[in-house]
């Protein structure tokens, strides 16, 4: 078996201990015979000379200095080497790949089969050395590790913000010079959890708010519960010139907010880290009110 040079093993170990947080597929299957194997965590499948690809041994020997518990087995065993069957051994000589997130709709999982929440049901496609035909059936399957990415993206797309309502004092119309107040309706308790996604699922807390008043000023960042804490501005200018007309028919600024959240991914309940490519933040559509704002002018008399 060929081995790696000693700084070569300690770097792969150490990238391998933070991939590994993600978890590897855990033997399940509807049918009993089906059980998958999951990848080697010891062997690697890399380029050792230029053109040549071999697996690696990552883990230390057990007469290795400094104990080495890891063990360094067989190898994965099935062959893993050829695109796309290279994610997990359905059996000793059988590789596989699975579709990851499950096109298959939830509502048609048979879910009384189901080993666990971590579960998803998909289908699993194999090489089979004993037929010329690719071998694809639906299974139960806890996605392993290299497809987590893909996970992140689905539970990701599945959270939904929620509706809000948008309103502001003096009630009716502002006036220049004077504080408006905007306060928000509809926020919950500032957290919006996703569905799950095999082991994984995502969690947004709301972070902030930010308010275009909607006459050319930045917009404001405020205080995450503005059920309660409004956020204000100062309008400077009328809004005689605008085009947007109110109930009254009063030409009005157009103010709109939108919610800010802060996103998590946590695989089985434990905060997994976050993936190159997935935002860790997550933005409502713009909601909003019609301003007028008038301005209050005083009548001088003389007698």
């Amino acid at each position: 078996m060929l081995k790696t040079p000693t700084v070569l093993r300690a770097a792969v170990s150490a990238i391998a201990l933070v991939v590994a947080f993600l978890g590897a597929t855990a033997p399940s299957s509807a049918a009993p015979a089906a059980e998958v194997q999951p990848r080697d965590q010891c062997h690697i499948w890399v380029e050792v000379v230029p053109g040549v690809f071999e697996y690696l041994n990552i883990c230390d020997d057990p007469g290795d200095d400094g104990g080495g518990g890891g063990g360094g087995g067989s190898g994965p065993i099935c062959d893993l080497g050829n695109e796309p069957y290279i994610e997990f051994c359905l059996t000793d000589d059988m590789p596989c790949f699975a579709d990851i997130p499950s096109p298959i709709p939830v509502e048609s999982w048979p879910m009384e089969d189901r080993p666990s929440s971590s579960h998803i049901f998909t289908w699993v496609h194999c090489d089979d050395p004993d037929s010329d035909v690719e071998y694809n059936d639906a299974d139960w399957i806890r996605p392993y590790r290299d497809a987590l990415p893909d996970l992140y993206e689905a539970v990701y797309g599945q959270l939904q913000t929620p509706a809000f309502t948008l309103s502001f004092t003096p009630e009716g119309m502002s006036y220049v010079g004077a504080r408006t107040r905007f306060l928000l309706d509809g926020l919950g308790d500032g957290e919006i959890i996703g569905a799950e996604a095999g082991p994984l699922q995502a969690t947004g807390t709301l972070s902030h708010v930010e308010i275009d008043p909607g006459d050319g000023t930045p917009i404001i960042e405020c205080d995450p519960d503005l059920r309660s804490t409004a956020c204000e501005h100062v309008y400077l200018t009328m809004s005689y010139d605008q085009n947007a007309l109110d109930l009254e028919g009063r030409p009005s600024f157009t103010a709109q907010a939108r919610l800010i959240y802060d996103i998590t991914f946590t695989v089985d309940g434990e905060e997994a880290p976050e993936v190159p490519g997935v935002p860790n933040t997550l933005e409502s559509p713009w909601n909003g009110t019609l301003v007028p704002v008038g301005e209050i002018q005083a009548l001088v008399r003389t007698r």
